[in-house]
């Protein structure tokens, strides 16, 4: 690079349930915060992929359950925060927080999005169940295992093996609470 040239630095592209509203400038906690929620819901949505069968699949169950469980959750994540940003604070001060909470809880609801698509067309025997559910699942396990690129991306830091490999046991731990759901909870 010539002296009078000045370096280029280009800010890296972010997933769209990362960008903030134009003007807003998200805080690191916010993005923490977010990237959590994407992968919480990710977790929750994979276990309503795993208990699906080929008849609720074919007849929309599975696909009502994937959209439904990435709503409650969404919900329940908002109400536990409304209830916890009250701690410390005057009648009504934690409004403001909420605002952002709803936003910053956004990637839950966008986690079961593609897989409950997937599992719809499914309904219209346009592709056999069995592949409908491993493509929903593979789809949510990749994001999971390929989330520490985004972070790396995120952090201004070059990815390396070890972000693959962290990113393959991120998926792995997911697969074990996952079953560990549906075993005892379902």
């Amino acid at each position: 690079m010539s002296a009078d040239k000045p370096a280029m630095v280009s800010t890296p592209r972010m997933p769209a349930w990362m960008i903030a509203r134009p003007g807003e400038n998200l805080s690191i906690e916010r993005l923490r915060l977010r990237l959590a929620a994407y992968v919480y819901g990710n977790i929750l949505v994979l276990a309503a992929i795993v208990i699906a069968t080929g008849k609720s699949i074919v007849g929309g169950e599975a696909a009502l359950l994937v959209t439904v469980t990435a709503l409650t959750t969404y919900s329940a994540h908002i109400l536990a925060h409304d209830v916890g940003q009250q701690l410390g604070r005057d009648r009504g001060e934690h409004r403001p927080h909420m605002a952002h909470e709803i936003l910053d809880a956004l990637p839950i609801l966008v986690s079961g999005l593609v897989p409950a698509v997937i599992l719809y067309v499914a309904t219209f025997n346009v592709v056999p169940t069995q592949l409908a559910q491993l493509t929903a699942a593979v789809w949510v396990v990749g994001r999971l295992a390929f989330i520490g690129f985004i972070v790396e991306r995120m952090s201004g830091r070059e990815p390396t093996w070890r972000t693959l490999s962290g990113g393959m046991l991120l998926a792995l731990l997911s697969a074990v609470v996952v079953v560990l759901k549906v075993l005892f909870a379902h």
